[in-house]
């Protein structure tokens, strides 16, 4: 990384403001982006402030469901606010996967 090159939590405050309404990506996805590991991005997450209005609440698991912690009942209405709704088995649509949506 070069000091003109954006710091990995920079990329991630940018990547997070990206998604956009009614659609979601994941831990996973987010990480490769930002180039660290999934537990960073869940650590940055844990502390990103209240009052940031980034759209915590659109980063998933990889088996497209919402992983149980402490904001999930919180996370789930927001995403059915956005017309995201999961499937009997809990997961959230393909077809709203950011940012492979993109490609097809």
């Amino acid at each position: 990384m070069t000091h003109s090159d954006p710091q990995p939590k920079t990329v991630f405050y940018q990547t997070l403001a990206a998604i956009p309404a009614g659609y979601y990506t994941s831990y996973g996805r987010i990480a490769d982006l930002c180039g660290v590991h999934v537990r960073q991005i869940q650590a940055w997450l844990r502390t990103l402030p209240r009052d940031s209005g980034l759209p915590w609440f659109r980063i998933i698991n990889s088996q497209r469901k919402i992983t149980e912690h402490p904001g999930a009942v919180t996370q789930y209405k927001n995403l059915a606010a956005e017309g995201l709704l999961p499937d009997k088995t809990g997961r959230f649509p393909k077809d709203r996967y950011w940012p492979d949506c993109l490609d097809s």
